[in-house]
């Protein structure tokens, strides 16, 4: 769990965040100011993360929806319900009003301003943005804050629980490579070993899967395939109705894996045991 920020930290990013002019684009500082303005005639007390990504829809919707799949505008009616698109969305609603009303303006009066607390996360994707963006020379665009959110999982599952989830695949080091217990790339060379052994890796536990899959790269696919996992038939798949196959396993301290190909010359496929992480 990451730790909370002290009142001495919250202030300095807050105050780095108005002012600082290297570290948000306009655009990015505009989507904020819409989203700590929504928050304030919704009642809520501070800016968090899904609120400033509705923020960034009320900005500019045809800039962030291509990132991510889900009903981004039931999201943003559901989250604020009080909000405006365009110009009208960077002012309140009582300084409109008045400002309809009258021709007078008096500064500073306390129904026109509006509070601005930002959640330790949205601290947080704030500057992880910055950094991606400061990297390569350039301030926080929306592209940098929609890789940010990528690179930490509480903020992708934030999003997922309230319906938007990434449109792209992203790679994922330790989702991808770090839960890998076997992996093999079999061709139909007579050479190649049609059975092989691989030991249970305590770090990583179940559920396991095991994932067949044709071609291997870019070599040719199989006609078909099947594979046993301890002296079971546990998969199979076929070209090109059935290219690929998914299935829970169960897995001894050390394991055999059998293959039975059927296809052309160069033909393969990839086999790939995972566990889980804990």
């Amino acid at each position: 769990m990451k730790p909370s920020l002290n009142a001495y930290q919250r202030s300095f990013s807050h105050q780095r965040i108005l002012f600082d002019t290297d570290l948000l684009s306009p655009e990015i500082t505009q989507s904020l100011h819409r989203a700590c303005l929504a928050c304030a005639e919704n009642q809520k007390k501070e800016t968090g993360v899904l609120d400033f990504f509705c923020g960034l829809y009320l900005q500019d919707r045809t800039a962030i929806t291509p990132h991510f799949t889900g009903d981004f505008a039931a999201i943003v009616n559901q989250n604020f319900p009080i909000h405006r698109f365009g110009r009208e969305g960077l002012t309140l609603k009582v300084m409109l009003d008045h400002i309809a009303s009258t021709d007078e303006f008096e500064s500073g009066t306390p129904g026109f301003l509006f509070s601005l607390h930002y959640s330790d996360e949205l601290h947080r994707l704030l500057w992880l943005s910055a950094k991606l963006a400061n990297a390569i020379g350039k301030k926080a665009s929306l592209k940098d804050v929609v890789a940010a959110v990528a690179l930490d999982k509480a903020w992708t599952d934030e999003l997922r629980r309230s319906g938007l989830v990434p449109s792209r695949s992203i790679a994922d080091f330790e989702r991808d490579v770090g839960t890998v217990l076997f992996h093999e790339s079999q061709h139909m060379g007579e050479g190649w070993p049609r059975a092989k052994e691989f030991e249970l890796d305590e770090a990583l536990k179940p559920p396991f899967k095991l994932v067949l899959s044709t071609p291997s790269g870019a070599f040719r696919p199989v006609r078909a395939a099947k594979v046993k996992l301890n002296g079971i038939e546990v998969a199979s798949v076929s070209w090109p109705n059935e290219p690929t196959a998914s299935v829970g396993v169960e897995l001894l301290s050390l394991n055999k894996i059998e293959f039975e190909l059927d296809g052309p010359s160069f033909g393969s496929l990839d086999v790939t045991v995972r566990g889980t992480r804990s």
